[in-house]
């Protein structure tokens, strides 16, 4: 008996700690969600190690272009009692593809690098958004809940006045603290997911987020949205798309570089030597010659021609990736886009049902206050009101990132900022 009798007491204590709490979440400090995802994309290490990859597929390029110029080598040799120099020049005059072949496969590569690095902001984006939508649900969810435990409160006041009247018994406050009790449960669990959250946020943007991070983006996408048009877009702007693209541009170069194993190589050399390791030779003789060389080696047996299959076969292979890439991207964005519409759908009817539960939960406190309604039907009417409303806060928080997953899918995001392109609203 004398615990029943605490129990309001230390549910009470504990609702009161909590609202301090939950009332410390919404400061007038307020975060950008814009500005947290362009510091990522700034500083993120996925980021930065794209970049680092680009430069050196540019030095793959220098290095490829340096194959048409002239190439120099020496040979140093010698006897007990001899000793040869030769000093060559070669320029190649025609190579049969095989430095085309390389200098294509170095430019294919960047370009790999280079759609690489947007697949890291791409991906980036997407755990940002996932973050928000996660951050935005708790966020109001905690108001909401917050501003229940004010009503409860009120409530409870009014018990208690009640209760020293005569009116009604200790039992009612005990289970009204027991409702409080359960609010109270909830908000602990989803304060847990809030912080949860804002931890993800920090940890992708690379530094400790003191404020509230805010999101007021308008829609980007018209009442009607044309999912065939959205499907275009996507297919011409998938960074994992073009990543597969430049993958078939590799793959052929290497069918020009096994190709061009069957033709030779026609070089002009230059060449100075003196002296010679062979007996009765004269060590101080000079020679300077310029003379046209011919080089070709297909390999051992038809292997020159095995390697050309391979790679051609290795080109189908790839084409193939691309299409189930395509395939699957375009399932990814289906599943987006009809998510889309039906939680839009369901945010608009349970906005109605929300004005109809505020309109019963104000009647039957006012009922109450009138002594025509028992307060057990004013909670159990703020109870559905709040389960409408955080049925609402966890559509609304889906239905932003959702958009912007659309949006980011489809082009109309910039993958160095995260902000909407202009002439896409």
């Amino acid at each position: 008996m004398n615990l029943i009798k605490k129990l309001p007491i230390f549910v009470g204590l504990i609702v009161s700690g909590f609202i301090v709490n939950a009332g410390d979440v919404n400061q007038s400090c307020n975060t950008e969600f814009e500005d947290l995802l362009a510091e990522g994309l700034r500083t993120h290490p996925s980021i930065n190690v794209a970049k680092k990859l680009i430069l050196g597929t540019e030095l793959q390029i220098d290095m490829a272009r340096w194959g048409y110029f002239p190439t120099p080598s020496i040979t140093l040799s010698g006897s007990s009692s001899n000793s040869s120099t030769v000093l060559r020049l070669d320029q190649p005059l025609w190579a049969g593809g095989k430095i085309d072949a390389i200098r294509d496969k170095a430019r294919a590569q960047k370009d790999e690098a280079t759609y690489g690095y947007a697949q890291s902001q791409f991906n980036l984006i997407e755990s940002y958004l996932t973050a928000l939508q996660k951050y935005l649900q708790a966020q109001d969810k905690i108001e909401i809940m917050d501003s229940a435990l004010i009503e409860l409160q009120d409530i409870m006041q009014t018990i208690e006045r009640m209760i020293i009247a005569g009116e009604l018994s200790v039992a009612d406050k005990n289970l009204l603290n027991t409702r409080i009790a359960d609010v109270y449960s909830s908000l602990e669990v989803t304060q847990a997911e809030f912080d949860v959250a804002k931890i993800q946020l920090e940890i992708l943007t690379g530094y400790q987020v003191r404020c509230n991070v805010s999101f007021n983006r308008k829609s980007i996408f018209a009442d009607k949205v044309n999912i065939a048009l959205l499907v275009d877009e996507m297919l011409s702007s998938h960074p994992s798309l073009k990543i597969l693209t430049a993958k078939i541009e590799i793959a052929k170069s290497d069918v020009d570089s096994a190709e061009s194993r069957l033709w030779p190589t026609l070089k002009l050399r230059g060449e100075h030597s003196k002296g010679s390791v062979y007996e009765g030779s004269d060590n101080n003789k000079e020679d300077n010659l310029l003379y046209l060389l011919f080089e070709m080696s297909t390999g051992a047996g038809a292997s020159a021609f095995n390697n050309i299959e391979r790679a051609k076969i290795n080109v189908l292979k790839v084409k193939s990736e691309k299409l189930s890439k395509e395939k699957e991207v375009i399932d990814q964005l289906m599943n987006n886009y009809t998510r889309y519409v039906a939680v839009k759908s369901n945010i608009e009817l349970l906005s109605n049902d929300i004005k109809i539960a505020k309109k019963v939960y104000d009647s039957n406190k006012r009922m109450f206050f009138l002594q025509q309604k028992r307060w057990i039907e004013v909670v159990n009417a703020l109870t559905a009101l709040n389960k409408k409303q955080a049925s609402k806060a966890q559509l609304l928080g889906e239905f932003k990132a959702l958009e912007m997953m659309l949006a980011l899918k489809t082009n109309k995001l910039s993958l160095a900022t995260g902000g909407v392109l202009s002439g896409v609203l």
